[in-house]
């Protein structure tokens, strides 16, 4: 999950768009710990920032030129939103939906309610879900990287790296995404390392989904739900039950456990 951070002009306050082209199949940026081992096997890619957000965005078709169009329309929905209701940015409960919320905004809070937690737990899974319905009509592999949170599709499987701070498990996980389950979101949350927010102390739990916006929402409560390595079992078996829900993955400690369309490399 990304944050976007509050000022006194909610998100106004750093509006400058750039896009950077990544050339080269290794990605090295040192502002981001968990892109330093990244493989960029696709034709093209760009580091995008605008405001609070620092996205990632590999595809085989050149769509640079689209890319900042659906970034500002999605930062302008949130801006009013965080700027029209109070609670919408700091809540850590769901907020009530108003018939005047976007359609993208209505989908967020329905998701975060259904995971019963606030609509910023999403955040960073609506903006890539926002970003790829725009995007993806103009190329068949589209990769979107965005504070940890993924939205992928493509016509092959992928490789993706998993990063977590545990030693036990640090630099030895990394997960193959079949095609068939695309497009879909591989989200993230942790409560021992990393600036989201978390009520749980999960070292690292991963939520694959359709929607990133579902992904995004439940890999937050996922992590809330788990303090120690017997929390486990039980979170995969209350989390599992979602129908969106395909895949889990919760690192605690010594423990590890996964179910679904997880499928590890070896």
């Amino acid at each position: 999950m990304a944050i976007l951070e509050e000022s006194n002009d909610s998100i106004d306050k750093a509006g400058l768009l750039t896009i950077r082209d990544i050339t080269g199949e290794k990605i090295d940026l040192d502002r981001s710990i968990y892109r330093c081992s990244v493989k960029n096997k696709e034709k093209y890619a760009w580091l995008v920032s605008y405001y609070y957000t620092d996205i990632l965005i590999s595809s085989n078709k050149n769509i640079k030129s689209r890319i900042e169009k659906p970034l500002k329309k999605i930062y302008e929905i949130l801006n009013v939103c965080i700027k029209n209701e109070p609670s919408f940015l700091k809540s850590l409960s769901p907020i009530r939906i108003k018939p005047s919320f976007p359609e993208i905004i209505k989908e967020m809070c329905a998701k975060s309610a259904e995971f019963n937690v606030g609509p910023m737990a999403a955040v960073a899974g609506t903006v890539n879900e926002y970003v790829a319905s725009y995007l993806q009509k103009y190329c068949d592999i589209l990769i979107i990287e965005n504070g940890g949170d993924i939205y992928v599709k493509a016509e092959r499987d992928l490789n993706v790296g998993i990063y977590v701070k545990n030693p036990n498990f640090k630099d030895r996980i990394a997960l193959k995404i079949n095609a068939k389950n695309m497009p879909c979101g591989l989200c993230s949350s942790s409560g021992t390392f990393g600036h989201s927010f978390s009520m749980g102390k999960c070292d690292l739990a991963v939520v694959l989904a359709k929607s990133t916006i579902t992904a995004d929402a439940a890999a937050t409560a996922f992590a809330n739900s788990i303090s120690c390595e017997d929390d486990i079992p039980g979170s995969i078996a209350y989390f599992k039950e979602f129908e969106e829900i395909k895949g889990l993955l919760a690192i605690k400690d010594k423990k590890i456990g996964a179910w679904g369309t997880i499928e590890f490399l070896s």
